[in-house]
């Protein structure tokens, strides 16, 4: 008895019927190109703020980074390049750490830290340089997949447990920054939609699905497209943005490189070894010739 009501309970938890009060829910929403560009430059503005400090503090060659803290995006992506960062500071020491190397870790750190900063703004692209970008790479795409995971839960709130979700579209704000568009399009807007819910009078909440339709469904068409890179390993890619992002990169680059570079190698053995067979072949009647 007690596992059948523990079950329905369950079920029924989360859903509109079951709340204690009635709830207004808003939600702020925007275009997703919109919204990649954005987490990116805030991501910018992470690192910018000391993001890798705080990286290099986490770090630690014999943390599991698959639990805890450290599978939080903007942690676990920095795995392989602090590893090889600390690798080659290791190296360059010459012996094992005395009392004077002891006393003076914490300036070794700030020393490190600071190297980590004038790595990024190198222009050589060695092998520190690629992995550290890589990493921040990682950090985007982790975030702007965290975004979508956001509003496929929101639509289940609403199909699943028949959450009444008011959206306002910021897409124009956050596009153009302005002051006066954001109160206009998402104060304004939502302000109506609160004060109805506690009057009580539907006719007053403006028509906030057919504000962010236009916006925000014409812009996504192709945002659930599946793009599938064989020369990455079968990786799959959602949405154009992705694709046209992971096309750039390094990585996918350097992996297409080196497969037309091998490409170039095999038809050129191939080449070779028609020539080899053609002449052998002549060899082969000449001396065919002769014996007769």
């Amino acid at each position: 008895m007690l596992l059948n009501l523990l079950h329905v309970a369950g079920q029924n938890w989360g859903r509109v019927d079951n709340f204690r009060f009635n709830c207004c829910f808003i939600c702020v929403d925007a275009a997703n190109p919109v919204l990649d560009r954005y987490v990116e430059q805030r991501v910018d503005c992470m690192i910018d703020a000391g993001l890798l400090d705080e990286v290099y503090d986490i770090y630690n060659a014999n943390a599991d980074y698959t639990r805890g803290l450290r599978q939080a995006i903007g942690v676990r992506e920095f795995e392989d390049f602090l590893s090889v960062y600390h690798s080659v500071d290791r190296d360059n020491k010459t012996s094992g750490p005395t009392n004077a190397t002891l006393n003076s870790r914490n300036k070794d750190d700030k020393t490190l830290k600071d190297c980590m900063r004038a790595i990024l703004k190198s222009s050589a692209d060695d092998q520190l340089k690629v992995l550290l970008e890589e990493a921040i790479d990682r950090v985007k795409l982790n975030t702007r997949r965290l975004v979508r995971c956001q509003k496929r839960r929101l639509n289940r709130l609403q199909t699943l447990f028949g959450w009444d979700i008011h959206y306002v579209d910021s897409t124009e704000s956050i596009s153009c920054k302005s002051d006066e568009v954001w109160t206009a399009q998402v104060v304004g807007p939502a302000v109506k939609t609160i004060r109805a819910f506690l009057s009580e009078d539907e006719r007053l909440m403006p028509n906030l699905a057919g504000m962010i339709g236009t916006s925000v469904n014409s812009t996504e068409r192709d945002l659930w497209t599946q793009y599938v890179c064989k020369a990455c390993g079968d990786k799959v890619l959602r949405g154009a943005y992705e694709w046209e992002q992971h096309k750039q990169g390094r990585r996918h680059r350097k992996r297409i490189y080196n497969l037309r570079k091998s490409q170039r190698f095999s038809s050129a053995g191939q080449q070779h070894q028609q020539q080899n067979t053609s002449v052998a072949t002549e060899q082969s009647s000449m001396s065919c010739q002769v014996q007769i």
